[in-house]
């Protein structure tokens, strides 16, 4: 059930069948390499979520795709990219506790934020503990999109339960082993993986022609202070300067991204069954 959707006499019955459970997809707008658009993640966020709620009915509130932590780093770093809204992280987490209020305020005692977005983590962790600092009568949660292991390696899973993704094909298949023989896709952002699961349901916002424009691999610059256990703003940026980590989406295909996102549902689902039925998660985040 999109929350938009709905009408407003149909907000109470939405709340029972959900079992009180709102969930909030979370990306962000920025680059994602030279061949996805700037929305992937917000795609990828919401389109998930979607799916997973047709197989186990929760309300889905209309984040906005602009509400992302990226921090002004690549936008201030590289303005030779632009694209990027960066919004003062100070306003992001005001927004977010107010969205959260207002969400409650209609009576829902358990929201969960899915979050799509590495630089949401962070933000995510840090507003989980802001939420505490003030009573709050409901439970914040947060959940990644998908499946870091197999979503970055999913052959051999693929492989195994072939069956339960008959999009398939023997082609898609023989990509997937190949990038699983030669180490994974690497990285995790505008990689394979995610121009996949954009391709499956916008195709036409991805450019293969330009898969090889921009390298995905490592600067190294900033490795040496990872090494010495430091952690430093811009770090990331630094290493990978076209904002592109890893290897080209070289066979990337339609097929390939509705089984990534089917996979990354099911997962999804099966969290929403768990806190639907559930009420103490509502305690323990209440302190009750």
């Amino acid at each position: 059930m999109n929350w938009e959707y709905l009408r407003s006499d149909e907000m109470k019955e939405a709340i029972e069948e959900s079992g009180g459970l709102c969930v909030m997809p979370l990306g962000c707008l920025e680059k994602h390499g030279p061949q996805a658009p700037l929305g992937t993640d917000f795609f990828i966020a919401k389109e998930t979520v979607e799916l997973a709620a047709t197989m186990e009915d929760v309300v889905v509130f209309p984040a906005g795709a602009w509400l992302g932590d990226v921090m002004g780093a690549h936008a201030r770093i590289n303005p030779k990219n632009p694209g990027y809204i960066a919004l003062n992280p100070h306003t992001l987490l005001t927004v977010l506790e107010e969205l959260c209020d207002e969400i409650a305020r209609n009576g829902f005692r358990k929201i969960l934020i899915v979050n799509s977005h590495g630089g949401n983590k962070a933000m995510l962790s840090f507003f989980l503990r802001c939420q505490g600092y003030k009573k709050k009568d409901y439970a914040t949660m947060t959940t990644p999109v998908r499946d870091t292991e197999v979503v970055r390696n999913p052959y051999p899973y693929f492989a195994e339960h072939r069956e339960e993704y008959p999009m398939l094909t023997d082609e898609d298949m023989e990509v997937l082993k190949g990038f699983y023989e030669d180490g994974g896709f690497g990285g995790g952002h505008a990689d394979f993986t995610e121009t996949a699961r954009v391709m499956a349901n916008h195709p036409e916002t991805i450019a293969p022609d330009r898969y090889d424009l921009e390298s995905g691999l490592s600067t190294h610059r900033a490795d040496y202070l990872a090494e010495l256990g430091v952690n430093c703003k811009g770090g990331w940026s630094t290493n990978y300067p076209n904002a592109i980590q890893g290897k080209a989406a070289h066979g990337c295909s339609q097929t390939i991204g509705q089984a990534l996102n089917l996979y990354c549902a099911k997962r999804l689902a099966n969290i929403f069954k768990v806190l639907k039925e559930d009420e103490e998660c509502v305690n323990i985040a209440t302190g009750k």
